[in-house]
């Protein structure tokens, strides 16, 4: 596919021939009239005149020939100008590129070409030898025209254009061709041969003869005068279908009056639809705003200089909107420089997205290295730096002036190898392991691209190493644990023979305290509860009075004493069970209310003894709970019992049962004993619910208790799947709450194990 500047070239090419081949009617319609006039003209005493006439003007097919080759040498000329231009216009610093594609494009026009100033000759092709660049230069300077030709001292025909920059700058494209060939004429027939044919013929066939000669030579130049102007239609045809495939604008803006005449192309491109003439500010008006200062500067400097090349966007054109690449040079000489300036205008548009797809794929391909955690480096196949990201230079201690775009892979990799301290090859031409001097351990690898440039990735396996060296000083410390340990199986064997033994005796030991705690409750309930009965009845004075006041108060000691003894006893007792894992809840539907209705019954005459006020506070309708009755009604008294005997008189004591938050749990009840009493400590909040502990120490203790209550209510409400949270603060009160799902399931409670639910 050829280029864009091709495509100009071509089509500015043909445009030329076109123009060439119209000019070239003027010489046939000269011949007719001629030839018209001559037929009225023709007289018997005018043959000699007609002949001598006839002969001296120029053939026309020759004169036809010679000047549709010049214009196609022309257009070949031009052509290779505008190619050499749009080259050097896009990379201003290879003028060899430059002159070689248009001397292709010339071919076999020109003979050579060459890049030249003033001073100076920057490139030269071909094989023009001798030509004079220098003074060609000069004279096309001197012309003030934008296309210059002429000739030197020499066989050598010169034609130049300016490049961009223009005259400021001094810098030429220049071709060498051959002169063109002179126009043959054909040789005149002698005089005296003539006269004599004139003699013979005068009286009766000069007349005729003239005239059949002219009315030949008015049909040949019928003929050629025809096919000229088929041509010109052909190539005006083919210039025209050549633009529009290339979608390509033809324009020519007249500076002196701001008026920009323009193809049909061009006039879609800038949104009216066809081609026409405008005036420059309505072209100007068609412009994005941000591109029109652009656009004006340019053609100031078109103006000044010769050559034109702006892109700008159309925000309104036949595509919606559109980026346009316009480009074009200057001809005649106006007022203040060049008086037009004509071009051509391609729809970039595509070009442009493309671009813009293209830059942002490789912003995000630049991302994507920078925020990689490895090192990265992209070496192309000159061994010369295309890209590299942060790691690559932090992980080698290379500036960022070493590393730029372009930079030559061994300097670079001098400095690398500076930075390393230990090599490791894991595999021969594979990757390898290096240290730096930092530190650091590196993974790297290398492998080759398609187009023979390399990449090199490298990852901070610091951590891994650090970590296998902890790998291989931890197994050199097993196997010697190994080894320790074999020497010390005997004794491990003679450890765990003992500890068996001892478990099985711990076992019985525990067993047997477990009988007897059994059998002591048993034997011990039996007496308290007669002593208790009888205790009951000599204080209630059921077969009358005891005498002295004092028997009555004795009989109150020793019942209250019996049954402070019977709970103790039965606290251990249920401690055990718990303990030995036999303690077994019947669960049942247990309305909470009446569990604190009845612990209220049985501990308010000791709160009022103790000056104390109960209060209740029940949610509406609390939801029943499956849990065992008497466990719950122990577990009431507990925590009642001990809110009595730690709170002063005058204080308060207020029962809540409400519903738990738990988040996504099953249904929970939270029931919360709350007191005024004289609050616990945060360092003794610990020990609390363990067996047999008590905060009071032994010498000061002001109540009586072994310290089973708060370890035996913990244990039956874990047994019930609950949990118990204690808050106090001293001197400000004690608030102890339990939480029970509503739903068991139904059945028996499941029991845990001595050491769970005592935990």
């Amino acid at each position: 596919m050829a280029s864009r500047a091709q495509r100009r070239s071509e089509a500015i090419g043909a445009g030329g021939a076109a123009a060439k081949a119209g000019g070239g009617r003027a010489l046939p319609m000269a011949l007719r009239l001629l030839v018209i006039v001559a037929l009225f003209l023709v007289v018997a005493d005018t043959v000699v005149a007609a002949l001598r006439l006839v002969q001296s003007a120029p053939p026309p097919v020759a004169a036809g020939k010679a000047d549709l080759d010049r214009a196609a040498r022309d257009a070949r000329l031009d052509a290779g100008l505008i190619a050499a231009i749009d080259r050097l216009s896009r990379a201003p610093d290879e003028p060899l590129d430059a002159i070689e594609l248009a001397l292709k494009v010339t071919k076999p026009a020109a003979k050579g070409a060459a890049v030249a100033k003033s001073d100076d000759v920057e490139a030269v092709v071909g094989s023009a030898a001798g030509a004079q660049w220098l003074a060609a230069v000069k004279l096309a300077r001197q012309s003030h025209q934008a296309r210059w030709s002429g000739t030197l001292n020499g066989p050598l025909l010169y034609t130049a254009m300016a490049a961009p920059g223009g005259r400021a700058l001094g810098r030429y494209v220049v071709f060498a061709s051959e002169p063109p060939a002179a126009i043959s004429q054909a040789p005149a027939p002698a005089i005296g041969e003539t006269r004599r044919i004139g003699d013979n013929l005068f009286s009766l066939l000069a007349p005729i003869a003239i005239g059949l000669l002219l009315m030949l030579v008015l049909a040949r130049q019928t003929r050629h005068s025809r096919e000229a102007m088929q041509g010109r239609i052909d190539a005006e045809r083919r210039f025209r279908l050549a633009v529009e495939a290339a979608r390509c604008g033809v324009w020519e803006w007249r500076l002196d009056d701001d008026t920009l005449y323009m193809s049909d192309v061009m006039g879609a491109m800038l949104g009216w639809g066809g081609g026409g003439v405008a005036n420059g500010d309505e072209v100007i008006a068609r412009v994005a705003p941000e591109h029109q200062t652009r656009v004006r500067q340019a053609l100031r400097d078109a103006q000044a200089q010769g050559g034109f090349d702006v892109s700008f966007h159309v925000p309104v054109s036949a595509r919606g909107a559109a980026w346009l690449d316009v480009r074009g040079q200057g001809f005649g000489i106006g007022e203040n420089g060049y008086a037009s300036i004509i071009g051509v205008a391609l729809d970039v548009t595509d070009e442009r997205a493309a671009e813009l797809r293209a830059q942002r794929a490789e912003q995000r391909l630049q991302y994507a290295i920078e925020s990689a955690s490895e090192a990265f480096v992209l070496w192309n196949r000159a061994g010369r730096l295309v890209m590299c990201n942060q790691n690559y230079r932090s992980f080698f201690a290379l500036e960022p002036r070493l590393v730029k775009p372009g930079a030559q892979h061994h300097l670079v990799q001098k400095v690398v190898e500076l930075a390393i301290k230990t090599r490791e090859t894991v595999t021969p031409g594979g990757p390898r392991q290096v240290e730096t001097m930092d530190g650091r351990w590196l993974h790297i690898s290398e492998r080759r691209t398609a187009d023979g440039g390399l990449v090199m990735t490298a990852a901070d396996i610091t951590a891994l190493k650090t970590q296998e060296n902890a790998l291989r000083r931890n197994e050199e410390a097993l196997q010697h644990a190994v080894v320790k340990l074999e020497e010390n199986a005997a004794q491990l064997a003679e450890l765990a023979a003992q500890h068996q033994a001892q478990t099985v005796r711990a076992e019985a030991a525990n067993q047997a305290k477990s009988e007897f705690l059994a059998n002591m409750s048993h034997e011990l309930r039996t007496p308290l509860n007669a002593i208790n009965g009888f205790s009951e009845m000599m204080f209630e004075e059921m077969f009358g009075p005891l005498g002295d006041k004092r028997n009555k108060g004795y009989a109150a000691d020793i019942l209250s004493s019996g049954q402070h003894l019977l709970a103790l006893i039965n606290d251990i007792l249920d401690m055990s069970k718990i303990e030995a894992g036999k303690m077994t809840l019947h669960a049942e539907p247990v309305v909470v209310t009446e569990v604190v209705e009845d612990a209220m019954r049985l501990i308010r005459n000791r709160a009022d003894a103790a000056g104390l006020t109960l209060l209740v506070d029940v949610m509406p309708d609390p939801p029943m709970v499956e849990a065992d009755y008497r466990a719950i009604k122990q577990v009431m008294l507990n925590l009642l019992s001990n809110a009595v005997k730690f709170t002063l008189r005058g204080g308060k004591i207020t029962i809540t049962v409400d519903r738990a938050i738990a988040g996504d749990e099953p249904e929970r009840l939270k029931v919360s004993i709350t007191d005024t009493g004289i609050g616990i400590a945060d360092v003794d909040l610990a020990r609390l619910a363990r067996p047999f502990e008590q905060i009071e120490s032994q010498q000061a203790k002001t109540q009586q208790g072994t310290g089973l209550g708060l370890a035996l209510t913990k244990s039956l409400v874990e047994l019930h799947g609950g949990a118990l949270e204690i808050k106090s603060k001293p001197g400000v009160g004690t608030t102890v709450s339990f939480t029970l799902p509503t739903k068991r399931g139904g059945g028996q409670i499941p029991v845990a194990t001595a050491r769970s639910a005592a935990a």
